[in-house]
């Protein structure tokens, strides 16, 4: 390891008999991937393949693999030089990620603003530039229509698999609710009786207002622009291009 290699920071053990905390197990997926091209699914879940490529990856330089990276440990610092890590911050902080396999940059969407609140865990929420252009502007519009929208999953802050989407690997796809009549913040469906089709057809027209998007899938087909595809009864999925 080179003196400007950084080790990234991960809280406790990940691989065979470790915490495996998703944050962290994401963080060793990533690495591996990079400096052993272990081709793993960047989804936080420390399943055998993960333990294997732990293994696999530690006989080049240890007489008796365990499976395991510790926080500060050898594993973790060699993974760090041979992914050729150079971050002074950990791969979670969105000013530092080097995003997805294409290379597109992810930052993290605020999760609270005018016109918009989440309601997914914050680490599933990192979009590409023009994903967040799309979102912030889209609750802009809706905020000075009186109206709010929920924003659900985008993609890990290193892309990857993000279960149970097979979408969602590259900040470029993302769910929203649709709206309510009584504008509370919760879940809503076409068939609900608070579902509100006025206020889920001005965020659609929002949205489709941008020419980032390249389709809105929703199955409420009183509503112009969307497509309806199975499951997308209670969540609209947006995807945007490069």
């Amino acid at each position: 390891m080179t003196a400007s290699t950084t080790v990234p920071r991960i809280s406790a053990t990940v691989g065979a008999g470790g915490t495996n905390t998703a944050a962290d197990v994401r963080v060793v997926q990533d690495l591996l991937n990079r400096a052993a091209r272990a081709e793993l699914a960047v989804d936080g879940d420390c399943g055998p393949a993960t333990c294997g490529a732990i293994r696999s990856y530690q006989s080049g330089f240890l007489n008796a693999p365990d499976g395991r990276v510790d926080p500060d440990g050898l594993t973790l610092r060699r993974l760090a030089a041979d992914a050729g890590e150079r971050s002074e911050a950990p791969r979670s902080d969105p000013a530092t990620a080097s995003g997805p396999a294409d290379g597109a940059r992810l930052t993290q969407f605020a999760r609270q603003g005018p016109g918009h609140y989440a309601y997914a865990d914050s680490e599933r929420q990192y979009g590409t530039d023009a994903m967040l252009q799309l979102l912030t502007g889209t609750a802009a519009a809706l905020h000075r229509a009186g109206l709010e929208m929920g924003v659900s999953d985008i993609s890990f802050v290193q892309g990857g698999l993000m279960p149970p989407h097979r979408t969602h690997q590259g900040g470029r796809h993302v769910d929203l609710r649709p709206l309510r009549t009584d504008h509370a913040r919760g879940p809503v469906s076409i068939g609900d009786p608070v579902y509100s089709r006025d206020g889920t057809r001005a965020l659609v027209e929002s949205l489709l207002s941008h020419s980032a998007v390249r389709r809105v899938l929703f199955n409420d087909t009183e509503i112009a622009g969307v497509r309806s595809y199975p499951g997308h009864h209670n969540h609209l999925h947006v995807e945007v291009g490069q």
